[in-house]
C-alpha cells in the first residue's frame, strides 16, 4: 500500500506528502530497497524529473529516520 502512495506521490510532485510518506513507510518495514525500485519504476512511467526528486529526498529522510531512532530512550 505504501508503494502505491509514494508511487503517487512522487507523479503528482507533491513531494512534501511523499517526504511524509517515506518517514512513514520507515516507520511500518518499506525497505530502502523497495524505495529504490519504486524510484526507478517512477523514472519509466511518469519521468527522470520525477524519479530524480524523489531520490534527492529520500535519502534525507532516511538520515532523519536514523538519528532520530538513535535518540530515542530505551524502553
Amino acid at each position: 500500500m505504501a508503494a502505491r502512495v509514494l508511487a503517487t506521490m512522487a507523479a503528482l510532485g507533491r513531494w512534501e506528502e511523499f517526504a511524509m510518506h517515506v518517514r512513514a513507510g520507515l516507520q511500518n518495514e518499506l525497505e530502502p530497497c523497495d524505495l529504490k525500485e519504486l524510484l526507478l519504476q517512477t523514472a519509466i512511467y511518469a519521468g527522470v524529473p520525477a524519479a530524480n526528486t524523489g531520490s534527492k529526498i529520500a535519502p534525507k529522510e532516511f538520515e532523519e529516520a536514523r538519528l532520530q531512532q538513535s535518540t530515542e530512550p530505551l524502553r
